[in-house]
C-alpha cells in the first residue's frame, strides 16, 4: 500500500517539475513536449485495473491454476484530447500482478477513436513506459512498448493490452490485460 501511495503522490506531482525539452533533437523533443503539455494541460483520470487473461496455449493447466487473474489495483492520469478527438495520456498505475505481487507501471500512451454508434467509440493505439515486477530483473524498473485497444463510452473507457510471448519456454506470455478508464473532469 505504501508503494502504490508514493506512486500515485509522484504522478500527481510531476506536473509541478519544469521539464526542458529543447536539448532533445527533433524527434524526442517532440514527444517530450507532448508529454509535458499533457501533464500540465490534461484532465483528470481514474484507472481501476481489473483482469489478466493466461493463454491456455503458452501455460499449463497447472501453472494457469497457480496464476493471479484478478490484477485489481489503482491508478491516477492525465489525458489531453486533440481537435480530432485522439488522446495523448500519461498515467502511473499500480496492481496485483500474476504472481499477486505489486506490479507498478508509469507510461505515456496515444489513442485514435473512430465513432461507431452515439456516445460509443472504438479506438486504438499504444502505451510506453516503466514497469517494475518482482519476478523479472530482480525488481529494476524496465522500459515496455505495447499495443492498446479501447471501447470507450462518454466519459468511462475500457481499455486492453497483449504481452506477447518473448521466448522463455513453456508457462511465460501471451497475456492479455484489461483495465478501466474514468475521466473526472
Amino acid at each position: 500500500m505504501k508503494k502504490l501511495l508514493a506512486l500515485l503522490c509522484l504522478v500527481a506531482a510531476l506536473p509541478a517539475y519544469a521539464v526542458d525539452c529543447g536539448n532533445m533533437g527533433e524527434t524526442l523533443g517532440s514527444g517530450c513536449e507532448r508529454i509535458a503539455k499533457t501533464f500540465a494541460d490534461g484532465k483528470r483520470d481514474l484507472y481501476l485495473s481489473g483482469y489478466a487473461w493466461h493463454d491456455p496455449g503458452t501455460y499449463t493447466e497447472q501453472k494457469r491454476s497457480e496464476l493471479n487473474n484478478k490484477a485489481w489495483g489503482l491508478g491516477y492520469g492525465k489525458q489531453l484530447t486533440d481537435a480530432d478527438g485522439n488522446e495523448d495520456f500519461v498515467y502511473g498505475l499500480a496492481f496485483s500482478d500474476s504472481h499477486k505481487d505489486m506490479q507498478i507501471n508509469i507510461g505515456y500512451g496515444r489513442l485514435w477513436y473512430w465513432d461507431i454508434a452515439g456516445p460509443v467509440k472504438l479506438g486504438g493505439g499504444y502505451t510506453i513506459g516503466l514497469t517494475h515486477r518482482h519476478d523479472i530483473l530482480s525488481g529494476v524498473p524496465f522500459p515496455v512498448a505495447f499495443p492498446l485497444v479501447t471501447v470507450k463510452v462518454d466519459r468511462f473507457s475500457l481499455l486492453g493490452t497483449f504481452l506477447p510471448k518473448l521466448g522463455g519456454g513453456l508457462n511465460h506470455g501471451n497475456v492479455g490485460y484489461l483495465f478501466g478508464r474514468i475521466e473526472l473532469e
